[in-house]
């Protein structure tokens, strides 16, 4: 199994962080990036950042998990949602993904409420399913496939729109499976606090500078199986 090292992005939202923290602490390597949180986040497992935003916390999340010696990295954002009994499968979810030697990346789908794409919506297939890409409030990721994205310039795209998309590019050259799990169910409230307009600008900028980037929306999702 590859190592997994987990981080909690947190803004503001510090008993929730610290709710991530217990549930994925006592199986995995966890951190909360604390993003500049006033008042700060006291969880034992919190780390004090500079607000970094999105795109700072992804490359403090991959410099961690390439210099620890991990094979994966587990992101999740604060304000995600989730149930007792929905904890229990993602955990066992994700010690399965780290076996598999074809996946790029892995979330769990969304309840038909707040706010997703419809990809990452639960389809009740009662399996993983191959999307050809998934939102960026939940990945696990592929060390490997990570190091394609990151370090993000920061300069270009600060609040980190398209990174998933990023992500998913890559996996596809890669002829890795991007998955969602229809097993499991999280809620992702709405709202950004983002200007819109701005993080589409930034995003479309970044996106100029990755060699051969066609978005991921365009092509069908992979008919692989899971390899082990």
């Amino acid at each position: 199994m590859g190592k997994i090292l987990c981080c909690i992005f947190n803004y503001n939202d510090n008993a929730e962080a610290g709710a991530w923290a217990n549930r994925l602490s006592p199986h995995f390597d966890t951190l909360i990036l604390d993003s500049g949180s006033s008042p700060r986040c006291t969880h034992p497992l919190s780390v004090p950042l500079d607000n970094l935003y999105y795109s700072g916390l992804m490359n403090e999340a991959f410099r961690r998990g390439k210099e620890g010696g991990y094979g994966w990295v587990m992101i999740v954002t604060s304000d995600l949602q989730i149930s007792a009994s929905n904890t229990e499968k993602l955990v066992a979810a994700m010690k399965e993904v780290s076996c598999a030697k074809n996946v790029g990346l892995y979330q769990p789908s969304t309840a038909w409420k707040g706010r997703s794409l419809p990809q990452s919506r639960c389809h009740f297939t009662g399996r993983m399913r191959s999307t050809s890409f998934q939102e960026g409030w939940f990945h696990m990721i592929r060390i490997d496939l990570m190091e394609k994205v990151c370090p993000i310039d920061v300069t270009l795209n600060r609040l980190g729109w398209g990174v998933d998309l990023a992500l998913s590019h890559f996996a596809r050259i890669m002829n890795l499976l991007v998955l969602v799990d229809d097993r499991i169910r999280v809620v992702h409230p709405g709202g950004t606090g983002y200007n819109r307009d701005e993080a589409l600008r930034q995003m479309r900028a970044w996106h100029q500078t990755i060699p051969g980037y066609t978005s991921p929306r365009h092509f069908r999702p992979r008919k692989d199986k899971i390899l082990y």
